[in-house]
């Protein structure tokens, strides 16, 4: 099978708003514009010259060599789509991928899909690797969200918009991330401090606790239904949170008889509580870690 591997800027925009457009218009008025929309796209990528990889349903998959052809076809998009009822979700990221049977592979193009499936109808997000691949020059363009987490992925990654992407709501998912305008008032200062056994850690705004059946983790907890990287505290714009990647899963509870169960998602944490990874809190063998925020 004949392949390229190639370091690239991957597109990916998934135009939005088409099923209200249906009910409005009728089929045929509203496939017509969906058509004309995805058409347009295409135009915008050809025209920054980047090649159309393929679109499946309502988005377009594209690939650039130039990271600063790729933003200028993302703003392009992104300008021409306020203008009518439809408008997309976009992801940009930069990478390795590998180019076979007229597709992409890799995980660049996984995490550019995650990307355009976190944003906002009318929002960009972009990834810290495509940020770090332009010239200083066009980062200018850009401006820091937040730290986002995603699905399968222990670390936290750096997520960037358009600087001029004022119109586009602030994304804000509480069980996959959260995104803050740093615009606004700066958050408030908070300190995390967790403990299990005799191991005692602490962290503030931007800093991690990882926690699991490794070594390597700033807290170990060595069970067998604790995985080798079970999940991460950490905090950002104020905010303390439990991401969580591990098989098993963790039970958090945050107050009397308010114990949830969750699994390779994020969890916003308040007050004190307790976190259990892989058991009930309950259960005689559950290995509990308890957690407090102090503001200040």
């Amino acid at each position: 099978m004949d392949q390229e591997r190639l370091l690239a800027a991957v597109l990916l925009a998934d135009v939005v708003g088409s099923t209200p457009l249906y009910e409005r218009i009728g089929d045929d008025a509203a496939l017509q514009q969906v058509s004309d929309c995805l058409d347009a796209i295409r135009e915008i990528v050809a025209r920054h010259g980047g090649d159309f990889i393929y679109s499946k349903g309502d988005d377009v998959l594209s690939l650039f060599e130039r990271p600063e052809a790729a933003l200028g076809a993302v703003c392009q998009i992104s300008s021409q789509l306020t203008k009518g009822p439809l408008s997309a979700r976009i992801g940009l990221h930069f990478g390795a991928v590998i180019r076979a049977r007229g597709a992409l592979f890799g995980d660049v193009v996984n995490v550019t899909a995650r990307l355009s499936a976190t944003a906002n109808p009318g929002e960009v997000l972009i990834s810290q690797s495509f940020f770090e691949a332009l010239s200083s020059g066009s980062r200018d363009a850009l401006r820091l969200l937040d730290k986002m987490a995603f699905k399968g992925k222990q670390e936290l990654f750096d997520v960037y918009t358009l600087g001029s992407d004022d119109a586009a709501p602030n994304t804000h998912i509480a069980s996959q991330g959260t995104f803050v305008d740093r615009r606004s008032a700066p958050p408030p200062r908070v300190n995390l401090v967790i403990r299990y056994e005799d191991q005692l850690r602490s962290c503030r705004n931007n800093e991690f606790v990882t926690i699991g059946r490794s070594p390597e983790c700033n807290i170990v907890v060595q069970r067998p239904w604790v995985s080798r990287h079970h999940a991460t505290f950490t905090i950002s714009n104020g905010k303390a949170r439990l991401v969580e990647r591990s098989s098993s899963g963790t039970f958090v509870s945050m107050g009397p008889g308010d114990e949830v169960f969750v699994r390779r998602e994020d969890i916003v944490l308040f007050g004190s509580g307790v976190i259990s990874p892989g058991r009930r809190s309950s259960l005689g063998d559950a290995q509990i870690l308890h957690y407090e925020i102090i503001s200040g």
